[in-house]
């Protein structure tokens, strides 16, 4: 059986976390050809090492960065196929509104709105020129409800679900899709870091499948929307979230 993404030339953001990681272990088995970007170096090797894949650490809030990274793929590819933006970051001691600060806000839309949407543009280009490009965005629970803390993260999130339809609505024409993961409460080792046992608790009991969700599972997502499979959809959320906002709270 063909690969679902063989000869396929793929930019994954943060792929040293665990959503990224797993991410370019489900895209290295369908046959990609990666190019995986992180921050964190170490490990972004340690992925790169294990699957291959052209490992470059850079940090996504300095453009020109990004302007290199997207002329340097063409130059050594040809082309880019597809662009999955994972990377993001979570200020965890935002608290309300009137505590946040300007310093948070600018953080948070830096990397979870304005990186994405700096290297979806770069890359728009040469997604058109092959004629199927596809982007995956990362939106969160967060984006469609609220609370009681992390606002600017659910607003740079929105941002991106919108932004995802802007994309898919300009450049449908041209061939490209635009489609977005947005994962509920997914078990990585930094996203444990944040829920004390009563937190994670509650959050398992608002879940109608009761548990976190895995990377594996999220991986699976973005594979879809990246591949064939999701020839005909685009300017989508698609929800990984175990059921989380599909109810009443009970």
């Amino acid at each position: 059986m063909a690969l679902e993404l063989e000869n396929k030339i793929a930019i994954i953001t943060g792929a040293g976390g665990g959503i990224g990681s797993a991410t370019a272990r489900r895209f290295a088995q369908e046959g990609a050809s990666l190019i995986l970007v992180d921050r964190d170096e170490g490990p972004l090797r340690a992925i790169a090492d294990e699957i291959g894949g052209d490992a470059r650490a850079l940090d996504l809030r300095d453009e020109t960065a990004i302007d290199a990274l997207v002329d340097s793929v063409v130059a050594d590819h040809g082309r880019i196929d597809v662009v999955v933006n994972i990377a993001g970051v979570f200020v965890g001691s935002e608290g309300r509104v009137e505590d946040s600060t300007r310093k948070t806000w600018d953080l948070t839309l830096d990397v979870n709105l304005r990186a994405s949407t700096h290297l979806t543009a770069r890359a728009l280009p040469h997604l058109a020129a092959s004629g199927s490009g596809a982007v995956v965005m990362t939106s969160s629970t967060q984006a469609r409800a609220a609370d009681e803390a992390w606002a600017s993260y659910g607003v740079a999130k929105a941002g991106v679900e919108a932004l995802t339809r802007y994309v898919a609505t300009q450049y449908g024409p041209q061939g490209v899709r635009c489609n977005c993961v947005a994962p509920g409460v997914t078990a990585t080792p930094r996203a444990l870091e944040r829920f004390p046992e009563d937190r994670a608790t509650a959050v398992r009991n608002n879940t109608p499948l009761r548990r976190f969700g895995r990377p594996e599972e999220l991986a699976d997502a973005y594979l879809f929307l990246a591949s064939a499979r999701s020839s005909f959809i685009t300017g989508q959320v698609l929800p990984v979230d175990g059921g989380m906002l599909v109810h009443l709270p009970s």
